[in-house]
């Protein structure tokens, strides 16, 4: 039996070794398609943002030039007003600049924010500052030499890397982007995933169950985690109890698919094949793992009819167990097949133990558990969390109530309210 960290390591491997044997060939996608995809290119800024010297407010652009015997940290603090009134040349706006001849010491054109400042305009004077009178006007407050202006470039300048490869393109980025003008992006292919479990004993929803019989839900627990990333999920279902039956499946979403995922028959039962008929057909990796729950995993190659191989990650066939195993260990593994980056794969926090917590030591635990802001005895913003009850594996009511998972080291037994602890964040979970 391996450390859960020994596993994350193999795990790596595995995946890295894979990536390296894959020619992966980029897609060029529309902007408005690239959510949730991976960049597969760095993508540089294409001009300046701003692109010229736009106003920062509504106001009026005025021509005037500091003393010259000032230093330029003294001019800063110099008033633009060199007289009191200025005469109204024209007006700059959004999408319609100043056009008339440079201004010379004493005149001002009109601009609202976001408007091109004529390069013969050195100050804007917010309007709140200006009385104006027919084509005149006069400045009531002083206003500091070069004052609300935003420069060229002054926020991205043309050639900068505003975006790198591995990113994920979130909702956030989509301004960014298209403030530069870019209709399309380079993202990677979407990895293509099947999945199945085994269990004669499974039945799908809607069936009648008989004497020892449950409802198959592992199928659906990992569609619904898998679903919100870039995948083209394929779901063969519940496959007979058989050897035969467990590799006809097995060779059929090998050939069809980059990662192939089962629920189910990885332990040391009788009735357990699947373990076996992985390694008949490619290699096992691993097998065992010290984390509770989850402790049967197995995880390696399949053999493709075209000389390839896709990748095998084995679940248990509790529920808990499975999905445990599913967002702690291959989650991040699937994230960084998908990205390239291994780094930030999965959402840590350290978060203070509100209740007491005891268990029996041996493998590093998973316990479900629900954390919350709140505020520590000076005020500041910290993490809280605390366990949900019972911890057995096969209680699917605690995991549906939690929004994250604590991690008990293995050699700890006893965590006292207070403890510092880490806890990992279900990726769609609403924290508040």
């Amino acid at each position: 039996m391996i450390t859960f960290a020994q596993a994350q390591d193999n795990l790596h491997t595995l995946c890295a070794a894979w990536r390296d044997q894959q020619m992966i060939q980029p897609e060029s996608i529309s902007l408005a398609s690239s959510p949730g995809r991976y960049l597969s290119e760095d993508v540089s800024a294409t001009l300046d943002l701003p692109v010229a010297d736009v106003s920062a407010m509504d106001g009026y652009a005025i021509a005037t030039l500091p003393p010259t015997d000032l230093s330029n940290e003294e001019a800063q603090d110099v008033s633009a007003v060199n007289g009191p009134c200025y005469v109204v040349r024209g007006e700059s706006r959004a999408g319609q600049p100043y056009s008339g001849s440079p201004l010379e010491n004493g005149e001002c054109v009109r601009i609202f924010t976001g408007a091109v400042v004529p390069e013969s305009a050195d100050t804007v004077v917010i309007q709140e500052n200006v009385d104006r009178e027919a084509e005149t006007i006069r400045i009531v407050e002083q206003t500091a030499f070069g004052a609300n202006i935003r420069r060229r470039g002054e926020e991205i300048a043309l050639g900068a890397t505003i975006a790198k490869t591995g990113q994920r393109v979130t909702p956030n980025m989509i301004p960014l982007l298209a403030s530069q003008g870019i209709p399309h992006v380079s993202v990677r292919p979407r990895l293509r995933v099947a999945f199945f479990a085994t269990g004669d004993e499974l039945k799908r929803p809607g069936d009648v169950l008989g004497e020892g019989d449950i409802y198959e839900s592992n199928l659906a627990s990992i569609q619904a985690v898998l679903e919100n990333y870039p995948l083209d999920l394929i779901n063969l279902g519940v496959i007979d109890d058989t050897p035969q039956a467990i590799t006809d499946a097995l060779q059929r979403a090998a050939n069809g698919a980059d990662i192939v995922i089962s629920s189910g028959g990885v332990s040391v039962g009788d009735y357990d094949y699947v373990r076996d008929c992985v390694a008949a057909m490619g290699q096992v990796t691993d097998y065992k793992v010290a984390m509770k729950p989850g402790k049967p995993v197995c995880f390696g190659r399949l053999d493709q009819d075209s000389g390839g191989q896709a990748l095998f990650f084995g679940l248990p066939g509790n529920a808990v167990s499975s999905f445990v195993v599913l967002t702690e260990l291959y989650l991040p593994a699937i994230t960084y097949l998908m990205s390239g980056d291994k780094e930030g794969t999965h959402g840590y926090v350290r978060a203070i133990l509100t209740e007491d917590l005891n268990r029996r030591p041996g493998r590093l635990e998973f316990q479900r558990g629900v954390l919350q802001s709140a505020l520590d005895g000076k005020h500041r913003p910290v993490w809280q969390v605390r366990a949900l009850g019972s911890q057995d594996s096969h209680r699917v009511m605690g995991l549906a109530l939690a929004n994250c998972t604590i991690q008990i080291p293995a050699e700890v037994g006893h965590l006292p309210a207070g403890s510092d602890v880490v806890v990992s964040v279900f990726p769609w979970s609403e924290i508040r």
